[in-house]
C-alpha cells in the first residue's frame, strides 16, 4: 500500500498538461521513425535509471548534508535555478488551463492549487492518489478504442540513438520535481521503498506514453494544437487533461514553496501570501502560450536536470573517496 501511494504521488508530478495533451510527447518524439513500443521501452529504462539516481542523491543522509555545507554558494545558486524552473513548470500548467478553457476557470484552478498545497504533505499525497487513479483510467479508456496494431509506417532504426538522447532529456524533465518529493517521502518511507515505487512509476509512464503516442500517430494529429484532444474530441478527454494539469500544477507549487522556505526562512510564516504571489506570476507568464513554453523550455529543463544529477553524483562519489 505504501508503494502504491508513493507511485501515484510520483505519477502526479509527471502526468501534467504536456503529457496528457500529447504536446510534450510530440515535441520530444514526434519525428522519430521507430515503433512506439521501442520508444516506450527506452523511456521506461532511462527513466528508471534517472529515478534511482535521484533517490541516491536526494534521499537525506549525513553525506549529503556535509556535501551541501561544503558547497554553500553553489547550492544557493542551484536552489534559485530550481525555483525558476519550478515556476516555469507551474506556468506551463496554468497556460494549459487558460488555453483549454478561459481565464476565470484558470483563476479557480490557481485558488484550488493554493488551497490544496497548504493542506500539508500527507493530505496532498492522499488527494493526489485519488486524482491520478482517475487520470490513468480515463487515459486508457480514451486511447484504447483508437488503438490498432496494423500500421503502414516505415521505420528507421538509425533513430534509436536519437530516441535514447531524447529519452534522457524527457526523463530529466519529468523527474525534475522528484527531489522535493523524495525529501518529503524520506520522513516516512525507506530509501528502497521509494526506489521501487520510482521504477514502477517509470513502467506505468512508459505504458501510458505508448498508448498516447500510438493513437496520435495513427490518427495523424501530431500537428494539432492539443493532439490527444484532436484524437478524441469529447468531454472525457477534456476531463483527463484538466485533472492531469491540476495534479502537476499543485505539485509544482508545493515544490516551489519547499525550496523557497529553505532559501528564505521567513516565507514559512506566510505560506498563503507566498503561494498567492507565485500563482500571480504564473498567471502572467501563462500568456506567453502553452505550446511555445513547452517547445522552447522543456528540452532545456531536461538537459539541466541531467547535468545537475551528474554533477551531484560526482560530488557524492568524491566525498566517499575521501
Amino acid at each position: 500500500m505504501k508503494i502504491f501511494e508513493i507511485t501515484l504521488l510520483l505519477l502526479g508530478s509527471i502526468i501534467g498538461a504536456g503529457f496528457a495533451t500529447g504536446a510534450e510527447i510530440v515535441t520530444f518524439f514526434g519525428y522519430l521513425q521507430l515503433p512506439t513500443w521501442v520508444i516506450a521501452l527506452i523511456i521506461g529504462l532511462v527513466m528508471s535509471l534517472i529515478v534511482i539516481l535521484e533517490v541516491v542523491i536526494s534521499y537525506p543522509n549525513q553525506t549529503q548534508q556535509k556535501t551541501l555545507q561544503q558547497k554553500t554558494t553553489t547550492c544557493k545558486f542551484l536552489y534559485l535555478v530550481f525555483v525558476i524552473i519550478y515556476l516555469i513548470l507551474y506556468t506551463v500548467m496554468t497556460a494549459g488551463i487558460t488555453q483549454l478553457t478561459n481565464t476565470w476557470i484558470c483563476l479557480v484552478s490557481l485558488v484550488l492549487c493554493i488551497h490544496i498545497t497548504l493542506f500539508g504533505f500527507q493530505k496532498l499525497s492522499k488527494l493526489n492518489s485519488f486524482i491520478v487513479l482517475i487520470i490513468i483510467v480515463l487515459i486508457i479508456t480514451t486511447t484504447l478504442p483508437h488503438l490498432s496494431f496494423k500500421t503502414n509506417f516505415q521505420y528507421n532504426y538509425q533513430h534509436t540513438f536519437d530516441a535514447f538522447y531524447w529519452a534522457l532529456l524527457y526523463a530529466g524533465l519529468n523527474c525534475f520535481m522528484y527531489p522535493e518529493l523524495i525529501k518529503a517521502l524520506a520522513q516516512i518511507h525507506k530509501r528502497r521503498t521509494i526506489i521501487l515505487a520510482g521504477i514502477i512509476t517509470s513502467l506505468i509512464v512508459a505504458i501510458l506514453f505508448g498508448l498516447i503516442l500510438s493513437v496520435i500517430k495513427l490518427t495523424n494529429t501530431q500537428t494539432a494544437l492539443i493532439p490527444l484532444l484532436a484524437v478524441a474530441p469529447n468531454p472525457i478527454t477534456m476531463v483527463v487533461i484538466l485533472l492531469a494539469v491540476l495534479s502537476s500544477q499543485y505539485t509544482a507549487l508545493f515544490a516551489i514553496i519547499q525550496r523557497l522556505q529553505i532559501m528564505i526562512p521567513a516565507t514559512k510564516n506566510k505560506p498563503l501570501l507566498t503561494a498567492t504571489l507565485i500563482s500571480f506570476l504564473a498567471l502572467i507568464g501563462s500568456y506567453c502560450g502553452f505550446n511555445h513554453i513547452i517547445k522552447f523550455t522543456y528540452p532545456l529543463i531536461g538537459g539541466f536536470t541531467c547535468f545537475y544529477l551528474l554533477f551531484s553524483f560526482l560530488l557524492v562519489l568524491r566525498h566517499h573517496s575521501h
